[in-house]
């Protein structure tokens, strides 16, 4: 590993080194799937971004979860995509305070 540039790493069950990004949650997701999904649903819902989406490689939250879905009917703009996904179970799976308090309103 180079000293430049650092890179997070778990040993899994088997004892092999895995990146921290790669590891699975009870979700089914990765670390950074779920990463991605709570970034998209707090700038739907909120307008503010976790981070500049430039860090994940893509221009938008947006793109970059639309990267790892490969779902053709999914909507490209925020607002509509994460409406979309909610709609289609993916944030059932995750548990963030934002989701929490819409199962209390039953939003």
């Amino acid at each position: 590993m180079s000293s430049d540039k650092k890179t997070f790493m778990q040993i899994n069950n088997t004892g092999e080194n895995m990146k921290l990004a790669d590891t699975t949650m009870e979700s089914g997701f990765s670390f950074q799937q779920e990463l991605l999904l709570q970034a998209l649903e707090r700038q739907a819902l909120t307008g503010r971004l976790m981070t500049n989406p430039r860090v994940t490689g893509f221009t938008s939250f947006a793109k970059a979860v639309l990267n790892f879905i490969n779902d053709k009917k999914a909507p490209k703009t925020c607002k509509n995509l994460y409406k979309y996904l909610l709609n289609n179970g993916y944030y059932d799976k995750i548990e963030t305070r934002l989701n929490t308090y819409r199962k209390e309103k039953n939003l």
